[in-house]
């Protein structure tokens, strides 16, 4: 059983298949985080976000026990 990654999209821009490509892709972004696409063994879908920010690497999406974007885009406008 595992899980599938179906899409990974650098800096908010374009989108790649492998990891490889991503990688290098990620030196020429103008934002510091990739977005990654997933397909559960259940055929399910989510999705987790992972960027730096000042000076530590956060990460959110639809995965049980992470903020969700939106929680996350609430508590970047608190600060």
């Amino acid at each position: 059983m595992k899980a599938k990654v179906l899409e990974i999209q650098v800096g908010g821009g374009r989108i790649f298949k492998t990891l490889l490509d991503a990688c290098l892709e990620y030196p020429n972004c103008e934002r510091s985080k990739m977005h990654f696409y997933i397909e559960l063994p259940d055929g399910s879908r989510r999705a987790i976000t992972i960027r730096d920010e000042d000076e530590e690497v956060v990460a959110y999406g639809d995965f049980e026990g992470l903020p969700s974007a939106l929680d996350y885009a609430r508590e970047i406008q608190k600060s």
